[in-house]
């Protein structure tokens, strides 16, 4: 969650001078200045970058030296951290306030850093306003503010940062308050008479966080409002196994007494319909049969909130094989990294791209050669480094049985030998791990076999540590 400045140590916000920067760090890492446009692969590589969304994530709060570096070398920084990290931060000044100096966003304090809030601003910040403003509004006020912070809030913080694990702690603490500030906008729309949008979020928050009782109360509710009183029974009951399943406990009272007024309606409708058949010709009883229409998904704003259960079966047939064509349109990939949290990070990163999709992770080289053959991935992005051997082993196999794999190789740390080795078997790219997500994928979007890309920071590091850049060919 962005932590924000007390009032005894916020810098003012009433200087008089307007935001020289917008930043948004919900989602792809994204800087605004005037008509410049910076997004993470313009700060000066992966460690200044993370400087920067260090210090964001603090918003107005000074940050120590000390804590930065502990945070960027994970409790094991170099001899050097100190220097290191002070250039850094004029790298980030150059890239961030040409010509300002000290007196731009960033700031110097005693012993650290800050960022200046009234230079800046910040998407994740006007998220926390917007909350903090609706949770104490009436609902039609609430309404459209809780609207408007779901919808800066529609990817997860820090969405190229998928490595660290700093990043990951706050990215689950921002995804909860995303979660509990869309379950508050069910209930309000609720309340509204919006009972499309309650019933979208409220399914949504269900679907990430099961174990959320409020979310199903709200959908429940929802559906029964909307007249889905069917599908509202059926939610019930996959709420009550999930309470009982996970937390050993019964739904909420309101749930129940939401239960019970529906077996009764449904229970009316059954035998009204039954006398109505009963009673007349065999032409009423196809009337009788629901109305197309009233079968559909409920539509909120181009989003459909699923209810495949009450669709006809040749319907489902034909989304079935819609989605199916539009699923094959994406670029199927295959993640292959021992770091599990890496992997899923990734995984639903690309997962949120149109053009790609997720097919699987494997944590071996052994497991990496069987779920290729297994799921035949359009492309592989593969941990140099595996728990038993080398990334390298896993694509020698791979390209072994399939010649044309598109393998793009990620790696912190890479040795000349290695570069050479991959430009021999015809691996597609050589990319850093810690890099910005965004490389990635167009990275992944353009491999090829034959034409290895390698990403400049990996050589300018080679080239450091050996005097001399490589020869990716080998010659």
């Amino acid at each position: 969650m962005i932590k924000k400045a007390t009032n005894s140590t916020q810098f003012s916000e009433a200087s008089g001078q307007s935001s020289a920067l917008q930043i948004s760090v919900l989602g792809p890492l994204t800087i605004r200045r005037g008509d410049t446009t910076l997004n993470a692969n313009d700060l000066g590589g992966p460690k200044p970058r993370q400087v920067l969304e260090i210090l964001l994530l603090s918003f107005g709060l000074a940050v120590s030296k000390t804590r930065i570096i502990d945070l960027l070398w994970n409790g094991n920084p170099p001899a050097v951290a100190l220097p290191t990290l002070e250039s850094y931060v004029s790298v980030l000044r150059r890239r961030l306030q040409p010509g300002a100096g000290r007196t731009g966003p960033l700031r110097t304090v005693t012993g650290g850093y800050v960022i200046e809030p009234s230079l800046v601003s910040l998407d994740a910040n006007r998220f926390e306003t917007l909350t903090k403003q609706a949770s104490v509004a009436p609902p039609p006020v609430a309404l459209p503010l809780l609207a408007e912070a779901l919808q800066l809030a529609s990817a997860p913080l820090l969405g190229d940062e998928l490595l660290p694990a700093w990043a990951e702690e706050e990215r689950a603490l921002h995804a909860e308050r995303v979660g509990h500030t869309r379950v508050l906008a069910a209930e309000t729309a609720l309340i509204m008479g919006d009972v499309g949008r309650a019933i979208a979020w409220a399914h949504e928050t269900v679907r990430e966080d099961p174990l959320n009782e409020r979310a199903w109360t709200a959908l429940v509710l929802g559906l029964e409002q909307n007249g889905e009183n069917t599908e509202a029974l059926r939610v019930f009951d996959r709420c009550r196994r999930v309470m009982d399943e996970e937390l050993g406990c019964a739904p909420s009272g309101v749930l129940k007494e939401a239960q019970a007024r529906l077996l009764t309606t449904t229970g009316t409708t059954s035998r009204t319909t039954t006398g109505t058949t009963t009673g007349t010709t065999t032409g009423t009883t196809h009337a009788a049969a629901p109305p197309r229409a009233s079968m559909r998904a409920v539509t909120v704003s181009g989003n459909s909130h699923p209810t495949a259960s009450l669709l006809p079966e040749t319907d489902t047939e034909t989304d079935t094989e819609t989605q199916t064509e539009t699923q094959t349109e994406r670029l199927r990939v295959l993640v292959i990294d021992d770091h599990t949290t890496f992997s899923d990070l990734l995984s639903g990163a690309l997962d949120r791209e149109p053009d790609f999709m997720s097919v699987g992770a494997a944590t071996s080289v052994e497991s990496a050669a069987t779920m290729f053959r297994d799921l035949r991935p359009d492309v592989v992005v593969m941990d140099l480094h595996l728990a038993d051997g080398s990334g390298l082993n896993a694509a020698e196999r791979i390209l072994s049985e399939a010649p044309q794999a598109r393998i793009v190789m990620l790696t912190g740390n890479p040795s000349q030998e290695a570069l050479r080795e991959a430009a021999r078997m015809g691996i597609c790219g050589f990319l850093p791990k810690d890099g910005a997500l965004g490389v990635m994928l167009d990275t992944l979007r353009h491999a090829r076999p034959g034409n290895m890309i390698v990403h400049p920071s990996l050589v300018a590091r080679l080239g450091d540590a050996t005097g001399s850049a490589p020869d990716p060919s080998g010659k």
